[in-house]
């Protein structure tokens, strides 16, 4: 039994999935020194840890705390974090010292394991960078926290103060400048697993918070440093929007991931993917839809999803049109919309964003075999008003809107239990262009910020022209509209970045910021969706609260989250954030 283990783990595919390679009854037989004197175990051991820790950089739908996802009936994730009914006592995932302790073991034991300097070198890299994603996840929620750097035992001290929010964030640099020291080259890195580069892109992404949330230059200036090292490498490029997340074989193989999450279907099915809370629950029966609707709009075959997660016209608007004059204008300033004998899918979805076409379905456009309308008794909008739309399952968008981003129609339809291959990007080249443009407008450097936000401008969204810099407010506001457009359903973007804008309006986490600090509007008030009349001619936006009939909600004290309550009457020495007392 020992040696079959053991030829498993020799075989173990370098990629990331499922399988927990350690939780088998017969491998807790083996003691930390038969882990830490075999390379393939201790090999393994690693996988393992990037199996649980992966899902950090993965939250494909934390966005929908914004105005850009609307709930489904079905659904109620981060509803409570959305509409702010959440008090000291809710827990958003303090506790994660299991894996912290994980990759401190690996961490000291492969500091005299006896393996080749290059394989001890490679392990080390991996464990410091898996131990960056773990605390900057924990950074980005609650600020400081508890730093643990080595092993505990039965005799530590566990009551461990809070760190200071700069405290937390140099010691998360620390491990990626240690991570991207230590690991090997993209060209050498197993897929799956992370590279120098990726240890470069994610030092990016911390840094850019790290900057705004402590008021300091000196980590924007981390951001191109690190972003400088990444672009030296010359190994990624950008690739279309829609090989990187509309088809699993041109996603697993782009040449523009950084870092991937490869599930293959040998353990993922249709419903532990973000598929089936995209997709709708539709029927070719009147007990899913309107007898008008099958009427006018039937289904070719029916729909299995659960219909969760539906974009917002909020985030449509984003997506910036070419005029027939040749400029990029808002869909309601070009001259389709009062263009005689235009309906509603010539004024209002022609011409867009490239990446429009690869993330949002809209009426009238096909959804796998089916021509999906979204319209007054189309065959995927819900039939409550103000949609008035013909499904009656209580899975048909609420918004006028589905989603594209993520959905592999090549695979064709698919039932909850089915097995299916799927790729996350979890840091990829187009995130760490725009890091890079953000942290170059806010040292002043405003043509470089532009030069940079226009690359994926340009390829992903397909516009002729760049970016123009004629002032740092407008520039901004391309910006932000870009960063919205460009990586929507990627690691809750839209959320972290709302919040680290209203930290630069506010100077940074000042004493009193709960009382102080920038309110940022995208995170207050109503969403909005589009009602497109029966026979597609004419349209209205309405209004739209999410399922729980609450508006979004945000005050400044949630720019950090509470330290739950229980976590507290265990340890007396943590402190508790502003205005969750």
């Amino acid at each position: 039994m020992k040696r079959l283990i053991y030829l498993l783990i020799l075989t173990l595919p370098f990629y990331i999935s499922c399988n927990k390679v350690l939780d088998t009854k017969p491998l807790g037989n083996y003691t930390g020194d038969d882990v830490w004197g075999s390379y393939p175990i201790a090999q393994g051991y690693i996988y393992n840890c990037y199996s649980n820790i992966m899902g950090n950089l993965i939250r494909w739908n934390y966005d929908a705390i914004t105005n850009d996802i609307a709930d489904g009936a079905w659904s109620t994730d981060y509803q409570n974090e959305k509409t702010q009914q959440i008090d000291k006592y809710t827990d958003e995932g303090w506790n994660n010292y299991g894996n912290i302790r994980s990759v401190n073991l690996a961490i000291q034991n492969l500091q005299t394991a006896p393996f080749s300097t290059a394989q001890k070198n490679t392990l080390l890299g991996h464990a410091y960078f898996l131990r960056s994603v773990i605390y900057f996840t924990e950074a980005e929620k609650f600020g400081g926290v508890p730093i643990v750097r080595n092993v505990l035992g039965a005799d530590s001290n566990f009551q461990i103060p809070r760190a200071t929010l700069k405290q937390t964030y140099d010691f998360i640099i620390s491990d990626l400048d240690s991570a991207a020291s230590l690991l090997p080259a993209p060209a050498n890195a197993a897929s799956g697993t992370a590279s120098n580069g990726a240890a470069w892109a994610l030092e990016m992404r911390v840094a850019l918070q790290a900057g705004a949330y402590l008021n300091d230059n000196t980590y924007y200036k981390k951001v191109v440093s690190a972003g400088d090292s990444l672009f030296a490498l010359g190994y990624y490029s950008l690739d279309s929007y829609t090989n990187l997340f509309n088809s699993y074989s041109t996603a697993v193989s782009s040449p523009e991931n950084i870092l991937i999450v490869n599930n293959l279907k040998t353990n993922t099915s249709f419903d532990n993917t973000p598929m089936q809370g995209i997709v709708p629950n539709g029927d070719l029966g009147t007990d899913k839809q309107t007898a008008t609707s099958l009427k006018l709009f039937p289904l070719t075959e029916t729909f299995e999803g659960w219909g969760a997660k539906w974009p917002t016209q909020d985030l449509v608007d984003d997506y910036l049109v070419t005029d027939a004059d040749g400029t990029e204008k808002t869909w309601d300033e070009t001259s389709y919309i009062t263009t005689p004998g235009y309906n509603v899918n010539k004024m209002m979805y022609q011409h867009r964003d490239l990446r429009f076409y690869a993330t949002i379905l809209y009426d009238s456009t096909s959804d796998f075999n089916n021509l999906i309308f979204t319209r007054e008794q189309g065959n995927v909008s819900l039939s409550t008003s103000p949609i008035n739309g013909g499904g009656l399952s209580g899975s048909g968008t609420s918004t006028g809107y589905l989603f594209r981003k993520y959905l592999y129609q090549d695979q064709g339809k698919l039932w909850y239990s089915d097995p299916v291959n799927f790729c996350y990007s979890a840091l990829r080249l187009g995130e760490a262009y725009l890091n890079y443009a953000e942290a170059e407008y806010m040292l002043g450097n405003y043509a470089i910020a532009a030069q940079y936000m226009s690359k994926t401008y340009q390829v992903h969204g397909g516009f002729k022209n760049p970016i123009p810099f004629t002032d740092p407010q407008s520039l901004w506001t391309a910006y932000t509209r870009e960063r919205n457009v460009e990586m929507v359903l990627e690691n809750g973007d839209r959320y972290w970045s709302l919040l680290r804008w209203g930290m630069q309006k506010s100077g940074g986490l000042q004493s009193g910021y709960s009382n102080s600090a920038y309110v940022i509007p995208e995170l207050n008030g109503q969403m909005h969706g589009i009602h497109i009349s029966i026979n597609g001619n004419s349209y209205s936006l309405f209004n739209l609260n999410e399922t729980n009939n609450l508006p979004l909600l945000f005050t400044a004290k949630r720019y950090l989250y509470p330290v739950p309550y229980s976590q507290i009457q265990a340890s007396p020495v943590l402190t508790q954030n502003e205005g969750w007392q």
